[in-house]
């Protein structure tokens, strides 16, 4: 009797919330390509430094854009360009060796994938339509927890035996109509149902932020924090490194007596983003991508945001602040200087997508969202095939 209230249950809501699960797995496997697909397009722009050629100053690069810039973007492999951004969405590539400007972005991959990540979060729809999408999609995500917890309870045999287990964990490439689709519904979800279930549940507390706020304090208890960089703080052999390298180094408490100096002294000097840069590269060795937002007249510092993995990374990610005239590093700010909410927010924003496990994490994602795929597309024809019956058995019975 549960179990026959379960299987209505289930059969219910899959096929109220089939077709817009079907949506969000699809495109949860195009984005688990995202990296992988714009590193590729990226090498078209790779250059290639002249022997004994220095990279340009950040103004100079600037200068080169053509753009009233806000931020530059550097990598740390040399041949990639510089991205200079105006504003959010408009940016250009530029050969830190020469300034030469070698193309505009976003480019059509891109804007492709933006798509895909709309599609994903709301339908693509109008901005004025977006709050009522996102309600729909997150409601499909709790029903999508929900077929992925009764599921299992259909899919075990009953009575288990050696062969009826096989049938739910074995597929059987010769079965062909509702017995294939049975078979491969069965035996994909028995499979995936657990790393699908981490998808569906941090899907959830990403929809609705009553949920998240009383997941993060107990998921922030278990987070791991570690130290990035390893052992990095204000002082110690990073203050000697940094002093090499020409830029004096102020600690947290000594940043507001410099503030206070500056105020009394009417003004900041010209900034030196050289100098800023020259800082974040020593304070963090490791740097994967950098981040140097450009200040603004008056501004007397500069924030600059590390990278050391890949997206969606943020224990390999923080924050550096920097004078803007002398290079000196005022505050660094870490993952493991978040609360543990803050934590706990990031990272499970990035564990549903699988960024925080890097590309191997992505690909994963990606395989787990191919089989919901099928989960949904088999479900939904044992559906289909279960209705045509009930229409002939109906039309069987008026006779």
């Amino acid at each position: 009797m549960i179990r026959a209230v379960i299987f209505r249950l289930h059969l219910t809501v899959a096929v109220a919330a089939g077709a817009v699960v079907l949506m969000l797995a699809a495109t949860g496997v195009v984005l688990s390509l995202e990296e992988a697909v714009t590193g590729l397009a990226e090498r078209r722009l790779f250059v290639a430094a002249a022997e004994g050629a220095g990279r340009l100053a950040p103004e100079e690069i600037v200068e080169a854009a053509g753009l009233a810039a806000t931020s530059l973007r550097y990598a740390a492999d040399v041949r990639m360009p510089v991205r200079v951004y105006e504003g959010r969405d408009r940016y250009v590539h530029v050969d830190p060796y020469t300034g030469r400007v070698l193309g505009q972005g976003p480019g059509g991959v891109e804007r492709f994938f933006e798509g895909v990540h709309n599609w994903h979060r709301w339908f693509n729809v109008s901005s004025g339509s977006v709050r009522r999408a996102r309600a729909v999609t997150g409601a499909v995500n709790v029903a999508f927890l929900f077929l992925l917890l009764t599921g299992p309870i259909l899919w075990i045999p009953r009575p288990v035996t050696r062969r009826s287990l096989a049938n739910v964990i074995v597929p059987r490439p010769r079965a062909t109509g509702a017995w294939r689709d049975l078979n491969w519904h069965q035996v994909v979800g028995i499979w995936s149902v657990l790393p699908l279930a981490v998808i569906g549940a941090t899907g959830v507390t990403t929809s609705y932020p009553g949920v998240g706020d009383r997941v993060y304090p107990v998921v922030g208890r278990v987070v791991p924090v570690g130290v990035w960089p390893g052992g990095a703080g204000i002082g110690g052999e990073d203050a000697v490194a940094l002093e090499r390298a020409g830029a004096g180094v102020v600690g947290v408490e000594g940043a507001e007596e410099g503030s206070r100096d500056s105020d009394e002294g009417g003004g900041a000097p010209g900034a030196d983003l050289g100098a800023v840069l020259a800082a974040a590269e020593v304070w963090v060795p490791e740097w994967r991508t950098l981040i140097l937002n450009v200040p603004r007249s008056g501004d007397r510092e500069v924030r600059v945001e590390v990278q050391g993995g890949r997206e969606g990374q943020p224990h390999k990610a923080g924050v550096l602040t920097v004078d803007v005239a002398t290079g000196a590093v005022r505050d660094w700010e870490s993952f493991a200087d978040d609360t543990p909410g803050r934590r706990a927010q990031q990272f499970l924003r990035h564990a549903h997508t699988g960024e925080y496990w890097g590309l191997g994490g992505q690909l994963l994602a990606g395989l787990f969202s191919l089989a919901a795929v099928l989960m949904v597309w088999t479900g939904l024809s044992l559906a289909v095939r279960r209705g045509r019956r009930f229409v002939r058995l109906r039309r069987v019975l008026r006779r």
